[in-house]
């Protein structure tokens, strides 16, 4: 399988493992460089991995033939980390607005 065949596999079917694992072993380099350039190290950037993979197969539909599946993929890899570090950010600060107020 090449990258291309991943990504057009995911297009069809979000949920192909195989070829979700083949983008990951295959780009392994350039994954964990996003992700650590995002999130550092650890169990936070694991979490962040798993995530990161299963947006990227749900992106795999905006891939267009004529792109270089490895930009493709470091351009959705650096554009989901940033929405996910925003998540991350937005849930926390909610979070820690939440706490020590009670309604009622």
């Amino acid at each position: 399988m090449t990258d291309r065949e991943a990504i057009q596999r995911l297009s069809v079917n979000t949920g192909d493992f195989s070829a979700v694992s083949w983008l990951h072993h295959n780009n392994a380099e350039v994954i964990h460089g996003v992700v650590a350039r995002y999130f550092g190290t650890g169990e936070a950037a694991d979490r962040a991995e798993c995530v990161l993979m299963q947006r990227i197969a749900e992106r795999a539909r905006s891939y267009e033939r004529q792109e270089s599946p490895g930009e493709w993929l470091a351009r959705c890899a650096t554009s989901e980390c940033d929405l996910l570090r925003n998540e991350a950010i937005h849930d926390k600060a909610n979070m820690s607005m939440g706490e020590g107020h009670s309604h009622g």
